[in-house]
């Protein structure tokens, strides 16, 4: 057994586990209000962290403008009501397609 095939199966046996403890220990009581606002809030904190860091780059110095077209594109289609899948692929699509257009243009 290679030590990629096991770090493979020992992170997919913590990950049942890390997704069994929460239900475990819960039983079927539900969370605190003041925990479930905190629980809930934690997606969006998660992504606006990483769109911070993908727009501006390892250590705030490189600014990459060309994924801001593909954000509101994605924000535009959500504020229409459109699913989260098609709002992500909306965004992928506009931002590849101008990294395409501008490396046809730029060389």
């Amino acid at each position: 057994m290679t030590a990629m095939i096991a770090a493979t199966i020992a992170l997919a046996a913590l990950n049942i586990l890390y997704k069994a403890i929460g239900p475990a220990l819960l039983g079927g009581r539900e969370f605190p209000p003041e925990v479930q606002a905190v629980a809930d809030a934690l997606p969006v904190v998660l992504l606006a962290g990483l769109l911070t860091v993908d727009l501006l780059g390892a250590g705030w110095r490189d600014f990459d403008w060309t994924a801001l077209p593909g954000l509101a594109a994605a924000v535009a289609l959500r504020w229409w009501g459109r699913s989260h899948l098609l709002c992500i692929v909306a965004a992928v699509a506009v931002t590849a397609g101008l990294r395409y257009l501008l490396g046809i243009l730029g060389g």
